[in-house]
């Protein structure tokens, strides 16, 4: 080999050298400027419904048996048409970071002797009555700025003996001789909303 030809390898070899520490460089560069920190602040979604946590389901369904009123014409621990009483949720918000809306449905349950319960109204935290028509359910919005940390919910019924009803005279009576057995399946569901 001449010594043009060596020179020439060697010129070859250092060129290449350069090369790779230019884009070694240039490339150190741009990956320094895309490196970066963020900080997400993570929220809480922890909400217990009568002690069970809704982070298992974003539906919970429960029977209900309520409790029925005494009054003049009806004993203790017995219902009959006209029949009033109320059942309870308490909802622990607490570890809850986001503003939420939860939403109740009231049903009769199939296997329930009596089919006309209604909900007729609920109060939140002892405050005044909010009446319910027939059919509607209880939507209501908790602001994480106001979230109380404890939401205590009662829901008033009525044994329904009006003549637009499901059980006329005869079934209210089968009902009420069988035993009664007033059951209610109660929905409850729950979504996340923008933070106000």
């Amino acid at each position: 080999m001449n010594i043009l030809e060596r020179f020439g390898k060697l010129f070859a070899c250092i060129a290449l050298l350069l090369l790779v520490l230019v884009v070694t460089d240039t490339y150190s560069k741009y990956l320094t400027e895309a490196e970066s920190t963020t900080n997400i602040a993570v929220a809480r979604w922890r909400i217990l419904v009568n002690g069970q946590d809704i982070r298992n389901s974003a539906d919970l369904s429960q029977v209900i048996t309520p409790v029925f009123y005494e009054d003049s014409n009806i004993a203790s621990g017995i219902i009959a048409p006209t029949s009033r009483g109320y059942f309870d949720i308490s909802i622990d918000c607490q570890a809850a970071d986001v503003s939420f809306e939860y939403e109740i449905e009231i049903t009769p349950n199939a296997s329930s002797s009596v089919t006309d319960l209604v909900a007729t109204g609920y109060s939140i935290d002892g405050s005044s009555i909010t009446t319910l028509a027939d059919g509607d359910n209880i939507i209501e919005q908790v602001p994480v700025s106001t979230n109380p940390g404890t939401i205590d919910i009662r829901v008033y019924i009525e044994w329904n003996d009006s003549e637009s009803e499901t059980m006329n005279n005869a079934a209210d009576t089968a009902a009420t001789k069988s035993g009664v057995d007033a059951k209610l399946d109660v929905n409850l569901s729950f979504k996340q909303l923008p933070n106000s």
